[in-house]
């Protein structure tokens, strides 16, 4: 009985069963009747994800600046002591060391109980901006390698690009744990940066073309958690772990093995459709087919449409497809303002926590539950009021927040109510943060969806790298000023949301352009008119 299973169809399933098959109904095929086995395997992909956390946010701890944790050395500081009104608790502050310009080893002692770089390297006061230099210079590598495989994702395929660019990541995270100095550092962050984001890209990407569509929620969902998971394992080492160096040594050996993994994965079956290698295409699909317990798929039963079987791969033309298709250049364009966005709200908070909270463990900590109640609450209200809502609904959210957090309160000693409220814009940030990678995937046809997710990414870089500079503004500017301005945006792009993007829920991914609603006419070269 197994081997006739495996051997054919069944003669009533021949009977019923269509002669051609788009993708969607043959990765529906694929992993029918195997939900376990299917999330199991999803899970374990999406587990590398984490990563892309781990690295992002190691400086954050590496080179953690202990301003609470000193002690005076100098007669100027004791005599600045002395003089003190307040209790021991705020005279050891930042605003004690830089209002009097104090000096490390001249004035002060450092007496941290873990170490960092920026103890190490004299970071701190004035030199602090260098810190985030650190932090905004990987996204500087991220644009870099963003932009330059925007296309390489559509000709070398989703896994070839990954593997590359998350190994690089884990080798220049390595050799973080042995930087001497500031530029080493840069260096390294940038190189760190190209190879993340070409991965998380490549990741996402692939894994959504793996997923049929009634589970393509529960995987954004999944995707969404596995980040605040790897930051949770970053926050966890770097507690237990006094040594920065031996920090950054740990995190590497753990992502080098978390990429590992992807070695076993197959290439994206929608790949080789498009690239017309329909042969190799249903061999990857009769794999996860064997995997999931399921028959094969019948010979030569991939249909594609005329435009996916003509469909070439040159920059030039991916590029005229935007002129060619209005409706994928003006969703582009919205969705790369959102994208800019929603990255500057969230690296703007995620960078800047130790300026809302004294303990950067507990605030970091926070953060972390609050993606993971953001990734359950992204998969009930895309379940429930679909894809263009729930980012609406996100983006209005984050401008309610940041509108509370302009508002004066005590809550306690530690807490106010702008920091409950930045730590509840954190739910909606990442909330939009899953649900736009997911949005942006089903609104661009395969052929086009690397570029146009590398590019959109590259948008959100751009946000990133003046994330970690605007937490500064909060020493500098009245903190209402910035989130009232965040605050504003963020209702305006809910706006742009509703009236220019339509909603995928339910939809078949598209193929090709010529998928999309809203086609122009257009004479090419060849003489044929395409409506």
């Amino acid at each position: 009985m197994g081997e006739e299973k495996y051997s054919s169809l069944s003669q009533n399933e021949a009977a019923d069963s269509k002669k051609f098959y788009t993708m969607e109904e043959l990765l529906d095929k694929t992993v029918e009747g195997s939900k376990v086995r299917y999330f199991a395997f999803l899970l374990l992909f999406l587990l590398s994800q984490g990563t892309s956390a781990m690295m992002c946010y190691l400086p954050v701890f590496a080179g953690y600046i202990p301003y609470s944790q000193w002690e005076c050395k100098s007669d100027k500081c004791f005599s600045l002591l002395l003089n003190h009104t307040g209790d021991n608790t705020t005279f050891f502050s930042r605003t004690t060391m830089c209002s009097n310009n104090l000096l490390a080893d001249e004035d002060f002692v450092w007496t941290p109980t873990h170490s960092s770089f920026a103890v190490d390297w004299g970071i701190y006061c004035d030199t602090e901006t260098q810190k985030s230099s650190i932090n905004s210079f990987y996204f500087v590598g991220a644009f870099v390698g963003l932009v330059g495989s925007s296309t390489l994702f559509d000709v070398f395929g989703r896994k070839k690009v990954t593997l590359v660019g998350g190994f690089t990541a884990v080798v220049s995270t390595l050799g973080m744990a042995f930087a001497q100095d500031l530029w080493t550092m840069i260096g390294l962050r940038i190189v760190q940066g190209l190879g993340v984001l070409i991965s998380v890209t490549g990741r996402f990407v692939w894994i959504m073309e793996f997923t049929p569509l009634p589970n393509r929620n529960i995987a954004a969902a999944l995707c969404g958690v596995t980040w605040p998971m790897g930051t949770a394992v970053l926050i966890l080492v770097a507690y237990i772990v006094n040594s920065w160096r031996t920090v950054v040594f740990i995190i590497s050996g753990i992502c080098f093995c978390l990429h590992c993994q992807l070695l076993f994965v197959p290439e994206s079956a929608r790949f080789f459709a498009q690239k017309r290698r329909n042969d190799e295409a249903l061999k990857i699909l009769n794999k996860m087919a064997r995997f999931y317990n399921n028959p094969p798929l019948p010979e030569n039963c991939l249909q594609l449409e005329a435009e996916e079987q003509r469909n070439e791969d040159s920059l030039a033309k991916k590029l005229r497809d935007f002129l060619r298709f209005p409706v994928m250049l003006r969703r582009t364009l919205v969705l790369i303002v959102c994208w800019f966005l929603v990255s500057l709200f969230y690296y703007g908070l995620g960078f800047g926590w130790h300026k809302m909270s004294k303990n950067i463990y507990a605030s970091q900590g926070f953060g972390s539950l609050s993606e993971v109640l953001a990734s359950i609450s992204c998969f009930a209200f895309i379940r429930t009021i679909g894809r263009k809502k729930t980012q609406m609904l996100a983006f209005s959210g984050i401008g309610v927040c940041f509108g509370l957090a302009m508002i004066n309160v005590k809550l306690s000693d530690s807490w106010q109510l702008s920091q409950i409220a930045c730590l509840i814009a954190i739910v909606f940030i990442a909330m939009e943060f899953i649900s736009i990678y997911l949005y942006t995937a089903e609104l661009s046809p395969t052929s086009h969806r690397g570029m146009i997710l590398s590019v959109c990414s590259s948008s959100a870089r751009i946000g990133s790298f003046a994330g970690p500079y605007i937490s500064h503004l909060f020493d500098y500017v009245d903190r209402r000023v910035v989130l009232g301005t965040f605050g504003g945006v963020a209702v305006l792009a809910a706006l742009m949301t509703g009236l220019m993007l339509q909603d995928t829920t339910g939809l078949d991914i598209p193929e090709s352009p010529g998928d999309l609603q809203g086609k122009h006419k257009i004479q090419d070269k060849e003489g044929d008119q395409e409506c």
